[in-house]
């Protein structure tokens, strides 16, 4: 077992409050990602889980078990940094059996772990190389390998794919989710690319100034964002947020977005519930660029009008610029559609939509 718990965690650097009485529960063999932009308090987090901070307030429990000011070396955890923190004169096979040869493991064992390490992070033929000769992306499989060997039941890795190339990200993201597997570890990541986040993690601790902002799968954090700053931030490109107010006239109820329009929510959908619970207020209205469609201009009354500014073509589809009355959206569509750009256009929604207060911006239920 190892499940890993943080309750009430705070870090203060003098005036700095970097964590901010966090609770999260990471269960057994799980993999969760802290994600968020830069000095959120993500790598202070994890700092704390491993022992390299000690918390201003607060607990941080393995299994059950209070280890808030067990030192790092008694915790059983295995770090891998982003800077890789290897040894550049030792051999590759040396600073894989690094570890293990600390601990005491016998000789003839310590070359069948490090020969499956090498075979797992494709550095076998590299065994004898110093590791200065390494390039960028083998020093990063490297680092991992010298941490993963040892089998920390706890693996902490802090934004360990930033210094490599986008073809090598993509590749390392499958390797690690599959060591994870292979290794039966609790994993923790740290990182800023959302893309990381989803694609590996079983859940996501999104965070910002210190503060956990929601806690989920990526399906659930990505279909059911819990405030504005979580819709904004997963998705690529983002959700479009429309600065709107909530107005009833004549016993129905809608949504005013000034000089583009408005649109009134079909009674069965569960926006128009949100709307009766948010009458006359100011909200911001949200929709992923997926779940817009263009349609000619003024094709009905529930098509906002605006204008085209910007195309991008992306491979098989097209990221389409658009707005009007303050507002600038983007809507994704297939590379079908023939759109010239300063050409007035309406936009519908297709799908998923959602409502957050304006003030607060907590989403509306």
């Amino acid at each position: 077992m190892s499940s890993i718990e943080l309750t009430n965690l705070t870090k203060r650097f003098g005036d700095l409050v970097a964590v901010n009485n966090m609770d999260l529960e990471i269960k057994d063999k799980e993999f969760v990602a802290l994600l968020g932009p830069s000095g959120c308090g993500k790598t202070t987090t994890m700092n704390m889980i491993a022992g390299i901070e000690l918390p201003s307030d607060g607990h941080v429990s393995f299994d059950g078990n209070d280890i808030t000011n067990t030192p790092m070396g008694k915790r059983g955890v295995g770090f891998v940094f982003q800077n890789y923190a290897i040894f550049i004169h030792m051999t590759v096979y040396k600073n894989l059996a690094f570890g293990l040869e600390v601990s005491g493991t016998p000789r003839g064992e310590i070359d069948q772990k490090v020969d499956d390490m090498a075979k797992l992070m494709r550095l076998t033929r590299q065994l004898d190389w110093p590791a200065e000769r390494l390039s960028v992306n083998e020093l990063q499989r490297l680092a991992i390998g010298r941490s993963a060997i040892v089998r920390p039941n706890i693996f902490l890795l802090d934004e360990p794919l930033s210094n490599l190339d986008a073809a090598f990200r993509a590749e390392m993201r499958t390797e690690l989710k599959h060591l994870q597997h292979e290794l039966e570890q609790t994993m923790v990541y740290v990182t800023h690319d959302q893309l990381e986040a989803m694609s590996m993690a079983d859940r996501i601790a999104i965070m910002d100034m210190g503060i956990l902002q929601q806690y989920g799968s990526p399906i659930d954090v990505y279909n059911r964002p819990e405030n504005s700053f979580v819709a904004r931030f997963i998705g690529a490109p983002s959700m479009n947020l429309l600065d709107g107010r909530i107005v009833g006239t004549n016993g129905s109820t809608k949504l005013d977005f000034g000089d583009i329009g408005n649109l009134t929510p079909d009674g069965n959908d569960p926006l128009a519930q949100a709307c009766q619970n948010a009458q006359n207020s100011n909200v911001l209205f949200g929709v992923r660029p997926e779940d817009l469609k263009i349609q000619p201009s003024g094709s009905s009354d529930q098509v906002l009008s605006v204008k085209v500014t910007f195309i991008e073509l992306i491979g098989p589809r097209s990221i389409i610029h658009v707005e009007g009355g303050g507002h600038q959206l983007k809507v994704v569509s297939d590379n079908q559609e023939t759109i010239e750009i300063g050409t007035p256009v309406g936009i519908a929604p297709t799908g998923r939509t959602h409502l957050f207060d304006a003030d607060s911006g907590q989403r509306v239920e």
